[in-house]
């Protein structure tokens, strides 16, 4: 996580709520949907990506969708509800939940030793005896890098960097690692640690990751079409895209990297996904999704993580900002409420905007951006 852009996206966001009305520019146009256009149909023109899945909730529950763009540029069709993107690193929200409601269900604690469950490591990664948790690795302070320096050994393929990574490397790269500082003391951005969490309550389980995410989440839900492979029957699929708009591919994941980032979802399941965390619905998942909210940790003032879970305090209006942003080889996407006032949006965009901009979260600013406009139509 790059800190300094998160601090100038805090600012953005704290001071939305500062301006007074005729402080504004020029007046906008009238209607929530032409605004929406306004922030993303010029990023299909000037090609920062080739297309774009917005999806919002208002005030009451209300959903709306709006597409832009292409979901592939050699058939030229917008997206839709049903076209599935890559959600990146929002797995690891996911990953988080899966925790959330073993927690819930006695099968462990935040606090237990990830060590006690994975004898496969008998020299497990320690800071003078301090043990890393399943809250260190769900909140990115287990002080595990963000990837092992052993990822790209073996049979390692550039266009599915995670795919063939193996439990056994895993394992290999854990035991006996030096932790460069002591555990649970600063936040270290972490696929490994994330990765190493879902793999570990699969092995608690005795069930795959991807089955935990089908069973728990996305039956409870009716998420319908998210998956961790896709289907050869599913053609409705926004093709991925890297910085130059060259098509790429769609990342799989292993079992000891699923949980990091490997979930594809459409916005109609991801709207459902958000309405959840925000606690509509009826959802025997809403005390875990509450759990994974929860402040696990304070970073600068006024960012705290829960479990996976980014936290922007805004003290001008006792509000907060919930979010997580992803990336692959060619998408991006965020998603982000603020439940005081009832307000969430998911963006899917099927290029790595990244590479194009220079600015790492500029998908978490247009979501604020969507905030606003939100703001400004109740």
């Amino acid at each position: 996580m790059k800190t300094l852009k998160i601090m100038a996206i805090a600012l953005l966001f704290m001071a939305s709520a500062c301006k007074d009305d005729d402080e504004l520019p020029n007046p906008e146009p009238a209607t929530l949907a032409q605004e929406i256009e306004n922030i993303f149909q010029p990023m299909v023109n000037n090609e920062t990506t080739v297309g774009v899945a917005v999806g919002i909730i208002r005030p009451g529950g209300e959903k709306e969708m709006f597409f832009y763009g292409e979901k592939n540029k050699s058939e030229g069709d917008t997206p839709d509800e049903n076209t599935l993107f890559e959600i990146g690193s929002i797995t690891k929200t996911l990953t988080a939940t899966v925790l959330a409601d073993m927690v819930l269900d006695g099968e462990l604690n935040l606090d237990d030793a990830v060590e006690d469950f994975l004898p496969e490591v008998p020299d497990f990664p320690d800071y003078n005896g301090e043990k890393i948790t399943f809250k260190h690795l769900a909140n990115h302070t287990s002080s595990l890098p963000r990837l092992p320096d052993n990822l790209t050994d073996g049979n390692f393929d550039e266009d599915q960097p995670y795919l063939n990574y193996t439990k056994e490397m895993m394992f290999d790269f854990l035991n006996g690692y030096n932790l460069p500082r002591p555990i649970g003391s600063e936040e270290e951005y972490s696929n490994l640690a994330t990765g190493l969490l879902g793999y570990t309550l699969a092995k608690i389980k005795d069930k795959p990751l991807e089955t935990l995410f089908q069973e728990i989440i996305f039956d409870e839900l009716a998420m319908a079409d998210a998956c961790s492979l896709i289907p050869a029957s599913y053609t409705n699929i926004a093709e991925p895209y890297d910085g130059d708009r060259k098509a790429v591919s769609i990342w799989d994941m292993s079992e000891v990297t699923l949980g990091a980032g490997g979930v594809k979802a459409n916005l109609r399941d991801m709207l459902t996904y958000l309405e959840a965390n925000m606690g509509g619905g009826d959802s025997d998942l809403k005390n875990a999704l509450n759990l994974s909210h929860e402040n696990t940790q304070t970073l600068n003032d006024p960012f705290t993580v829960g479990l996976a879970w980014n936290n922007i305090y805004k003290s001008e209006d006792n509000t907060t900002l919930t979010w997580h942003n992803g990336g692959t080889a060619g998408s991006v996407s965020v998603i982000g409420f603020i439940k005081e006032l009832d307000m969430g949006f998911v963006l899917l965009f099927n290029t790595e905007i990244v590479d194009r901009t220079g600015e790492s979260l500029i998908e978490l600013t247009k979501g604020i951006e969507v905030i606003e406009v939100i703001k400004k139509h109740e």
